[in-house]
């Protein structure tokens, strides 16, 4: 099929009459309600003829379907009338080679299919859906029953929430404030913060610091005179901060009911812990507020230094869940939505100034947190809804790669130790080709600041982590099919139950970089070979490492074969072509069935 210049599909609600959707322009700031309301829009679409149901074509690959009409204009969008890319459809229609009947589209529906096309392309979610949203919307209230029964101090602390913002969406950004606002006792409430980090959007400038006056004095705007970066931002807006707690959110979030009470007793009850909310998701195509069905996921990191999400262990289930309401420790956190006593974040050392735009900065706090003396702790009756981007729209002036490489080096050289280099055996060669610059300021606040290893750390607070250092392993590298020279690829798939592929070696590591561990495991990161069935040719997939051996347990005979004692079969390949999968089948001794590790230990025999 061929692809449109964004790729992408709309699945757009259109609406008749009055309820025509409508495209932003600076004529909203001067209309939206005092209320906060959603704001008439002069579209330029004047009774643009658009069939309810009716399936049409916009050029570039780029399908537009047209759902039921809104009532009115003002009214908050349903279900069924949100505009939506439908991405999942698109690469199920190109895996399967299905092409889509066409018709072009032109005049006003072309417009309004433009529009939605270039709200994603600048801010990666729709932003027609979240414009054609009220301000000040009822979100479901999503905390657990027995949230709702706890009681909190009257005299607990009061925040600065601190957003930052470069070139965001104007409903997407006012409608983050009028949730706090709304949704935060005024008397704990003392500010809320908001970087601008050097928009350059007309919309954030004069017409945001006339909008927030309606708040009397509680919402303030602190310009960057210079592009700085999310942690140096946050490091501007705490500096001006003067609340006892403050706390930081993204700018694309919407707070809900009873969201600040149970971070803040946390902090109350221990001002050195740094707490973070459940984060529910806004969903990026039609704004639909989606709460998170179980919060009991904790952070934690692979050894490219790049946060993940993982079950919660049996250790910290034990001794810390006693029911749905309890707070639990997490090795690590996201660092988009957390609350730290601000008094305690500036003794800690805030950010490291010279990590650049974003990246690293929040396994860094963790890491440090945990080693010097602090806490992290996740709150599953704190509940803020979170817009997850379907591609970031952020610049990075030096490039993404060097920018994030010179943060991930920093942080392996300052916090690491010697695990340090298990960081660069799984980056890529050239990165030590990165300068991280000066760290000696952060060396010394580690020896300030008397903070335990990360060895201690590893044993303490992350035991259940994986090194994959030889004393934990049988063997590690590429696994190579010797017949083909094809062998066991991620195929940059890094979601479980995805098959597992085979493509031509390149010795490169990366997605053909792979540890055999004590417990007999394939992994790569947090993911396992997997195979759940005793069949001719069964699938092979990836999923999340249980460390129960089972469908994970592959036996590895003569170093060569790899038998599956679930199945009772062994691993094989569907064809020897690039991207074919793996199986399993009845252990025949084929060529087919041959696999074999880069490198094996010396230490920890068969």
């Amino acid at each position: 099929m061929r692809r449109s210049k964004l790729g992408k599909y709309i699945a757009l609600a259109a609406t008749v009459g009055l309820g025509l959707f409508c495209v932003a322009s600076l004529n909203v700031f001067q209309q939206a309600s005092e209320s906060g309301g959603s704001a008439s829009l002069d579209t330029g679409l004047k009774d643009a003829k658009i069939k309810v149901h009716d399936t049409l074509y916009a050029e570039d690959d780029v399908q537009v379907v047209l759902g039921p009409p809104r009532k009115h204009k003002f009214s908050n969008v349903s279900h069924n009338a949100i505009p939506v890319f439908n991405f999942k459809q698109e690469e199920e229609d190109r895996r399967n080679g299905v092409v889509k009947p066409t018709k072009i589209l032109t005049g006003d529906e072309k417009e309004l299919a433009d529009m939605v096309r270039q709200g994603y392309k600048e801010y990666g979610f729709n932003k027609i859906a979240s414009d054609h949203i009220a301000l000040d919307r009822d979100i479901p209230d999503t905390q657990h029953p027995k949230c709702k029964k706890r009681t909190y101090p009257h005299d607990l602390p009061t925040c600065s929430v601190i957003l930052i913002f470069h070139n965001e969406a104007w409903s997407v950004l006012l409608r983050s404030i009028h949730s706090l606002v709304r949704r935060t006792p005024e008397h704990l409430l003392h500010e809320v913060i908001l970087v601008d980090d050097k928009s350059s959007k007309p919309h954030l400038m004069e017409p945001l610091t006339d909008y927030i006056k309606r708040f009397n004095g509680k919402v303030k705007v602190k310009r960057q005179l210079k592009r700085s970066g999310l942690t140096r931002s946050r490091m501007a807006g705490a500096a001006d901060a003067t609340g006892d707690i403050v706390v930081f959110l993204d700018c694309h979030i919407e707070a809900n009911a009873g969201w600040y009470e149970p971070l803040a007793m946390r902090i109350q009850q221990n001002f050195r812990t740094a707490v973070c909310p459940t984060i529910d998701v806004i969903n990026q195509d039609n704004f639909n507020y989606e709460g998170v069905t179980d919060p009991f996921v904790m952070g934690s990191f692979n050894w490219n230094l790049i946060y993940t999400w993982r079950g919660i262990p049996s250790r910290i289930r034990t001794e810390d869940v006693i029911d749905q309401t309890s707070e639990f420790r997490s090795p690590t956190m996201a660092g988009g939505l957390f609350a730290m006593n601000r008094k305690y974040f500036n003794d800690l050392g805030t950010y490291d100034w010279e990590m650049d735009i974003w990246g690293s900065e929040n396994l860094e706090l963790s890491f440090r947190l945990w080693t010097c003396g602090g806490r992290l702790e996740f709150v599953p009756c704190s509940r803020v809804g979170h817009v997850y981007r379907r591609a970031s729209p952020i610049t990075f002036p030096n490039g993404v790669g060097k920018t994030t490489s010179r943060n991930a080096r920093r942080l392996a050289e300052v916090w690491l130790d010697d695990y340090k280099k298990l960081f660069y055996e799984h980056s890529a060669a050239d990165i030590m080709k990165v300068d991280p610059g000066d760290m000696s300021d952060r060396i010394e606040l580690r020896k300030r600041l008397q903070c335990k290893s990360f060895e201690w750390y590893l044993t303490n607070v992350f035991p259940e982590h994986f090194i994959p250092a030889e004393k934990f392993m049988l063997a590690w590298g590429e696994l190579r099919n010797p017949e083909t020279k094809m062998c066991l690829d991620m195929m940059s798939k890094k979601d479980a139950q995805a098959p597992a592929s085979i493509y031509p070696c390149h010795g490169q590591k990366g997605n053909q970089g792979f540890f055999y561990s004590k417990l007999m495991e394939i992994r790569h990161e947090d993911l396992c070979l997997d195979a759940s069935e005793s069949k001719p040719n069964a699938k092979v997939i990836w999923y999340e490492c249980h460390e129960m051996q089972g469908n994970q347990k592959w036996i590895n005979k003569d170093k060569k074969i790899l038998f599956h004692a679930m199945s009772n079969q062994c691993l094989d390949r569907s064809s020897a072509a690039a991207g074919g999968h793996l199986v399993t089948n009845v252990c025949s001794g084929a060529k087919s069935q041959e696999f074999v590790f880069g490198s094996y230990s010396t230490v920890n025999k068969f």
